[in-house]
């Protein structure tokens, strides 16, 4: 039997919980942080999506006691049917966008089905609420209710993924080894939404879980950004012991892993008859192509062992003496770059240099994948920078530059680390 304690994913489907989410702008002077320097000279930042539940809705959560998890709360098929309740043609075409995002990356379909009776069903409200009726599927109609003030394209994104069984990142049970809470600066209205897996599964008595084991990812789309329902907005209410990852939580994009899970679970009989191809780098045949492998970013080809093509990065090496890599200076490009060193040896690196937008969630960014694990998402840097030297979990990195249509640079000083 699968303990609690034995839990390490993110997703867990749940019965009924109502979870409200807003969008927030404002502006305001960035937290200091030990070890590390502000790098944008921007110091207005943009602060995105935020979650309120408030106290009379949890003291409602901890009454539902027969709370069950697992397959029974799967969708049956990966056809999943909605409906659009509301909204003009802008709105429907919001929702499409936001559900694409998951079927870019899965083999999930959504299908637009007026007479459905068991269906996820997208309603537009006025006001500022967000907010996921269920976890998991849970049969008859589903809401979404989607605020007219946080409308956004990865706000229905995230969503959906509630809808789909998705629980928040920063909510696992293992959550401790990677983040802090500054409970000081929680608003007490929101003390459900920072409350770990442990123990809403205690207080919930939840008899059957589906654990699904994958890492920890600051760059999920289901983890909350640094200052989500901060009673000060110029200090932190989650804190990444890894602090360089400060500004990678909170993101706009679907991560890597994100999609695996729901692969995962869903897709395993997408490509079965095929000849499948061997994929490499944690890398898994994709099951809306069976021809080829979705690929960590930063790889590509059709087993995931070269360089993701770009029009502005290459292979470098790291030798004896410091190099430099200089990023081009913004606009509508994504650029790769892997620096590499013989097998044995680490790549040493420095951000030595960087101008971005600031904003929690990085929508204009380098990001610098150093982990063993490729999968993960790279700890993205666009108000931040580490004031010492980074060292690489294995012989290479990855320099992945997303200036977002936005005027950004940045400079890389890097050199081989011999063990």
């Amino acid at each position: 039997m699968t303990t609690v304690a034995q839990l390490s994913q993110l997703i867990i489907l749940l019965l009924p919980i109502q979870i409200c989410e807003a969008i927030l702008l404002i502006n305001t002077t960035l937290p200091m942080l030990p070890g590390m320097d502000v790098m944008s000279s921007n110091k207005e930042l943009h602060i995105g999506i935020i979650e309120r539940v408030s106290k009379s809705e949890f003291n409602w959560l901890r009454r539902r006691r027969q709370i069950i998890a697992g397959p029974l709360y799967e969708w049956p098929s990966i056809t999943i049917p909605y409906i659009i309740w509301g909204g003009d043609y802008a709105f429907r075409n919001l929702i499409r966008r936001g559900i694409r995002m998951w079927e870019e990356a899965t083999c999930l379909r959504f299908q637009e089905n007026l007479q459905a009776r068991d269906a996820i069903r997208y309603v537009l409200e006025r006001g500022d609420s967000c907010f996921t009726e269920y976890i998991g599927r849970n049969g008859g109609y589903q809401d979404i209710i989607i605020g007219s003030e946080c409308a956004e394209e990865y706000v229905v994104a995230h969503e959906t993924g509630h809808a789909l069984g998705f629980w928040h990142t920063h909510q696992r049970p293992d959550r401790d080894q990677y983040i802090s809470i500054n409970w000081k600066n929680v608003m007490d209205e929101a003390t459900a939404s920072f409350m770990p897996f442990r123990s809403m599964l205690q207080a919930f008595g939840i008899r059957q879980i589906s654990p699904r084991r994958i890492p920890y990812d600051y760059g999920s789309l289901m983890h909350y950004h640094a200052v989500a329902h901060a009673v000060r907005v110029s200090d932190f209410t989650i804190v990444p012991k890894e602090l360089k990852y400060v500004t990678t939580m909170g993101t706009e994009k679907m991560a890597f892993l994100d999609a695996k899970v729901i692969n995962d679970i869903y897709c395993l009989n997408a490509c079965a008859g095929r000849r499948l191809r061997r994929c490499l780098a944690g890398g898994y045949p994709d099951p809306n192509n069976c021809n080829r492998c979705r690929c960590p970013e930063g790889l590509g080809g059709y087993d995931c062992s070269i360089l993701q093509p770009s029009t502005c990065g290459t292979e470098l090496h790291a030798t004896d003496k410091w190099q430099t890599l200089t990023s081009p200076k913004g606009g509508n490009i994504d650029c790769y770059w892997r620096i590499s060193v013989p097998v044995g040896n680490r790549v040493r690196f420095r951000l030595s240099d960087g101008e971005f937008p600031c904003s929690y969630g990085c929508q204009s960014y380098v990001e610098i994948k150093h982990k063993l694990d490729v999968r993960l998402t790279g700890f993205r840097s666009c108000c931040y920078r580490p004031k010492e030297d980074s060292i690489s979990e294995s012989n290479q990195i990855f320099v992945i530059f997303h200036p977002n249509g936005k005027i950004a640079r940045f400079t890389l000083r890097y050199i081989r680390q011999q063990l």
